[in-house]
C-alpha cells in the first residue's frame, strides 16, 4: 500500500506577531537535521493577503526574521510587516494565509504544532476566518469612531462651562438683584427742593460767655 502523497498546509497568522513567527519558523527549521533553510522557505513557504492579495515569499520571511526594526528607507514592505500592517500601503488587513508545501526532509505539520504550543502566534486558518479578521477591523474602526465623539462633546462642555452657560442639573444659572437703595424712587425727580430743616436738624448757635470777675 502506497503511502499518502504530502499535502499543502494553511495557516491564518496575525500581522501583530509576524516578526515572531518569523523568527520562531526559523529557529526551528535550522534544528531540522539536513535542512538549508533558505531553500526550504523557497519551495515551501509563502502567503497572501486575504483583502489585497498581497504574496509574501519565503525570502521576506527569512529577512523579516533577520532583522526586528527595517528601516523604511532599506525596506518600506519589511518596515510594514514587522509594525503589524499589511506590506501594501493603505491595505488595513490584519492577518496573512500562509500556505506550507511539501518539502522533503520538513515535517510542516509537527513544526507548526510545536510552534502553537510553544508561542500561541499562529492560529488555524478554521479558527479566523477572513471574515471574522474583518469584522474585527470594523469593530476597532467603531470604537476609534465613538472614542472621537466622546472626545469632542467633552471639548463643547467644558468650552460652554467657561463660556458662562448653564448646564440643566449641572450647574445653576447666575441670578442678579438689585440693592433696593441704588434705585430711585417712583414720583421723586432731582429737581425737586430738599426737604426742609427741622428742629433736629436746625444750625446751632454758639455765643462768647462773659468774662469773669477779676479779667
Amino acid at each position: 500500500m502506497s503511502e499518502p502523497l504530502p499535502v499543502s498546509l494553511t495557516r491564518t497568522v496575525d500581522l501583530a506577531g509576524l516578526g515572531g513567527f518569523a523568527r520562531a519558523l526559523v529557529t526551528a527549521l535550522r534544528e531540522q537535521p539536513g535542512v538549508e533553510v533558505l531553500a526550504a522557505l523557497r519551495a515551501g513557504v509563502h502567503a497572501t493577503c486575504p483583502q489585497c492579495q498581497f504574496r509574501l515569499f519565503g525570502e521576506d520571511v527569512l529577512a523579516l526574521a533577520a532583522s526586528e526594526a527595517p528601516a523604511p528607507e532599506t525596506s518600506p514592505k519589511l518596515h510594514r510587516l514587522a509594525g503589524g500592517y499589511c506590506a501594501r500601503q493603505g491595505c488595513e488587513s490584519r492577518f496573512y494565509e500562509f500556505t506550507f508545501d511539501p518539502v522533503p526532509g520538513v515535517d510542516w505539520a509537527g513544526l507548526l504544532a510545536d510552534l502553537e504550543a510553544a508561542a500561541g502566534e499562529v492560529t488555524a486558518a478554521s479558527e479566523v476566518t477572513p471574515e471574522a479578521a474583518a469584522a474585527a477591523a470594523r469593530r476597532r474602526s467603531r470604537r476609534r469612531v465613538a472614542l472621537g465623539l466622546a472626545v469632542v462633546g467633552v471639548l463643547l462642555v467644558v468650552r460652554h462651562i467657561l463660556s458662562g452657560g448653564a448646564i440643566p442639573w449641572i450647574r445653576e444659572p447666575r441670578r442678579f438683584t438689585a440693592d433696593p437703595a441704588t434705585m430711585p424712587q417712583l414720583g421723586r425727580t432731582n429737581t425737586e427742593a430738599p426737604p426742609a430743616l427741622t428742629a433736629t436738624n436746625r444750625p446751632r448757635t454758639f455765643r462768647a460767655a462773659p468774662p469773669g470777675p477779676g479779667r
